[in-house]
């Protein structure tokens, strides 16, 4: 029986080593254009099934054969930086005195008529209010007829007010300018301002990334395909999808490019960028950004983070980056307590460094 388990080895050892490779390969297409190979740029959302199966194989080495548990350590080393921004953990730590609170959600809509009470009083509204943010960067503001008494409320209890095109800025600190963010790969990414803070300015990007234009019908019709497992099923709900993510994705990293550029082009400024990126941590659009900005969520938060709950959809997709060598940030969450919306809010506290 000894060469069974010899072949059998062998053969666990050969499986891990493939899996080993195509982890390697979902972090190496997020160096690849996606409009160059759209096709196989999609493989970077295969990431956390593959990290899933190295941790498994870990233990499954440590069980039956420790000497071969190195190849799945080697395996998450080397792309140890893409694990960390998909599923960071970190010690908690309190904001120091000073640090600013940014808070950036995608409403859709205010949440809709289901955010709305009996009372007209709209629940996203209200949690914005009670979140005393100093800078709250907002996504999807269109649709609500309560939306002009809700910034004229926000400007009563002292925050600025600059709204464009479905994203609005609301901050306490002083908007010495704002204007809308344009990109040629669509008509507008987002906005941008320049913040007065303290006796300096900071450069503040609110972003709405193009997203994958996933219709409820082609969403129900995926979950049911991969509630089925049918191979008829499974190709026609999860075709389309695909489908839809490949077309989306060159479009996305050219907003990435055009942002990056801008950032760039102001290195000497302080930056913070947050808004909904419609891409995941290990995706070509959060690589590029973070070239020059640290990840909030990498540097202070822990675990999976899901910022985009719809059923069968869970993804952090949401982002707080920021330039790492005026700022650092501590506390970042993601806040599960107000769900109307599709998306959850994503909280940080920055201070500045000394």
């Amino acid at each position: 029986m000894k060469w069974l388990k010899t072949i059998t080895v062998q053969l666990f050892t050969g499986a891990n080593i493939a899996t080993v490779l195509l982890l390697w390969l979902c972090c190496g297409v997020t160096y690849l254009q996606p409009d160059a190979a759209p096709k196989l740029s999609l493989m970077a959302l295969a990431f956390p099934g593959f990290l899933l199966v190295n941790v498994l194989f870990v233990v499954f080495w440590l069980i039956f054969k420790v000497k071969r548990v190195w190849v799945p350590l080697a395996g998450l080393a080397l792309c140890g930086s893409f694990v960390r921004d998909y599923v960071p953990f970190n010690l908690a730590s309190e904001a120091p005195a000073g640090a600013l609170k940014l808070v950036s959600y995608n409403t859709k809509g205010f949440g809709g008529r289901e955010a709305v009470d009996s009372l007209g009083n709209n629940a996203v509204m209200d949690y914005l209010a009670g979140t005393e943010a100093d800078i709250i960067c907002l996504q999807e503001t269109y649709g609500s007829a309560k939306a002009a008494a809700f910034k004229d409320s926000m400007r009563q209890a002292g925050y600025e007010v600059w709204e464009a095109e479905g994203n609005m800025l609301l901050s306490r600190l002083h908007i010495l300018s704002a204007d809308t963010f344009k990109c040629q790969a669509s008509p507008s990414l987002g906005l941008w301002a320049w913040l007065q803070h303290e006796d300096d300015s900071l450069l503040l990007v609110n972003c709405h990334f193009v997203s994958d234009h996933l219709s409820p019908e082609l969403k129900e019709a995926y979950r049911q395909s991969i509630r089925s497992m049918e191979h008829d099923s499974l190709r026609r709900g999860v075709t389309p999808v695909l489908r839809m993510l490949i077309e989306a994705a060159p479009a996305r990293a050219a907003q990435a490019d055009t942002l990056a550029a801008f950032i760039a082009s102001h290195a000497d400024v302080p930056a913070v960028v947050c808004g909904d990126f419609n891409d995941t941590p290990v995706s070509y659009t959060h690589r590029v950004l973070t070239n020059r900005l640290a990840s909030a969520f990498r540097q202070s938060g822990n675990g999976l983070g899901f910022t985009f709950h719809e059923h069968g959809f869970p993804v952090r997709i949401d982002h707080i980056l920021f330039s790492p060598e005026c700022w650092r940030s501590s506390g970042t969450y993601v806040d599960r307590s107000i769900s109307y919306s599709d998306h959850y809010p994503l909280v940080t506290f920055l201070a500045p460094r000394p």
